[in-house]
């Protein structure tokens, strides 16, 4: 069964000019799944800016010797400028998984809670039918797991708007959870973002189902009215139960390590997955989500000192997500905030801390940090501020002014690029400071 999978990749490329723009993760994966696989390309090729070691490939040097080939595996995030490059000889990892596997795919996307949303699917339906894989922008390129499927296996597949902004496939679930501003230093504006995301929904059939959150709502004009099973998960919640054709389910909050209601809403999507389309009872779902730590650098709590906790939210990349955090949270004195400057809009997140009576330091990086200072305090600020240089400053100013028996939240509602790595080096550098001596 496995074999047939393989063949059919192979059908899909071999006799073909590749190229591979970008190497990322992904395009490392690619390049090995077409060696390891021995698959027969006519030519192969990278378009890469940074000095890496290659053997027997192609360096190409601009983006238009592109063009000269049948396939461009573009990797994601790499800004395409339409006017040089062929468009339709665009693909990718997702595209081709799509292609080929659509009917074995549960996709997810949304601006926030896609991650956990993806692994807490995917650890339930683990344990009830081992044959599920998980990958994609959970940080597992999807190639790496073409071995282990057959015509059988669920692929649970985490998606960015950067996966699906030129795809021409949809998968058989696919799921928003949010839309949110974000990204626009790559997109020209929203509405270009949230047409990369709807193509999840775009090439979905009648027999399809299509799932989105209350937030979704809005954008309804894009949803794909051919799918007859369009779901808004809002209409299934009430309170903390959700109910789905009859059969209800209570989850408490001592039920589940995931806090807030953002979390609750992303239980209640894996919900409707696991118990209305496999068939996993109220039971079995509720003993697997007990288990569930949730994922780092997501509300993780990091450690108590001095009667001071600390938590660690990194993930957060705008502000909706860092309200949400305060919300689950609900006793945090001191908020670390700030990063790289999208030029994406602050006005609620201002107004939320500028309401929030328990919130009384800010504690603010570059290089949007400054950016927030400024439009707080033309609205009056009443909190203290702490503009910082880095994360070391950070921590150090709150270990001293946050109150003991309260939080500090490190939820920066900003990208990490131009500072860290990422997110996760974001979140180890504060993690790390937090259990120092500093």
């Amino acid at each position: 069964m496995k074999e047939k999978i393989l063949n059919e990749f192979k059908k899909d490329l071999e006799n073909k000019k590749i190229a591979i723009w970008g190497m990322g993760s992904e395009g490392i994966s690619t390049v090995q799944f077409i060696q390891n696989n021995n698959i027969k390309c006519k030519e192969l090729a990278i378009l890469e800016q940074r000095e890496i070691k290659v053997n027997g490939i192609k360096r190409l040097n601009k983006p238009e010797e592109l063009n000269e080939y049948d396939l461009i595996f573009k990797s994601p995030g790499i800004v395409t400028n339409e006017e040089i490059i062929d468009k339709d000889k665009l693909t990718s990892q997702t595209e081709e998984f799509l292609k080929i596997l659509s009917k074995q795919i549960i996709g997810i996307t949304g601006t926030k809670g896609k991650s956990t949303t993806s692994s807490l699917i995917y650890t339930i339906l683990k344990k009830y039918y081992p044959n599920t894989v998980l990958v994609g922008n959970i940080g597992i390129p999807c190639f790496n797991a073409i071995n282990e499927i057959d015509e059988n296996t669920n692929i649970v597949f985490e998606l960015s708007c950067h996966q699906l902004e030129f795809v021409k496939y949809s998968p058989h679930i696919a799921v928003i959870l949010n839309l949110y501003p974000d990204h626009l230093d790559h997109y020209k504006n929203f509405d270009n973002y949230i047409k990369a995301k709807f193509n999840i929904n775009k090439y979905q059939n009648d027999n399809d189902i299509f799932i989105y959150g209350e937030n979704c709502r809005p954008y309804k004009a894009y949803i794909n009215t051919n799918v007859k099973n369009n779901i808004c998960i809002n209409d299934y919640i009430k309170e903390r139960t959700i109910t789905i054709n009859n059969n209800s389910t209570q989850i408490l909050e001592n039920e589940t390590n995931l806090v807030g209601d953002h979390n609750f809403f992303d239980i209640a999507v894996s919900f409707y997955i696991c118990n209305k389309i496999y068939k996993i009872s109220n039971d079995d779902f509720k003993r697997v989500l007990k288990e569930f730590k949730g994922l780092a650098h997501r509300l993780e709590y990091v450690t108590t000192k001095n009667d001071v906790s600390y938590y660690d939210d990194s993930i957060s990349t705008i502000g909706e997500t860092t309200i949400a955090g305060i919300k689950a949270l609900k006793k945090v004195n001191t908020l670390i905030l700030g990063g790289m400057d999208r030029k994406i809009d602050y006005s609620n997140l201002e107004d939320f801390i500028l309401s929030n009576k328990e919130l009384e330091n800010i504690i603010l990086m570059p290089d949007t940090g400054t950016r927030i200072y400024n439009e707080m305090k033309i609205k009056n600020i009443n909190k203290k501020c702490y503009i910082v240089k880095d994360m070391e400053e950070a921590v150090k100013t709150a270990k001293k002014v946050t109150k003991p028996h309260t939080i500090c939240l490190l939820s920066p509602a900003a990208a990490s690029y131009g500072f860290f790595k990422n997110f996760e080096e974001r979140g180890k550098k504060f993690k790390e400071l937090v259990n120092s001596e500093l």
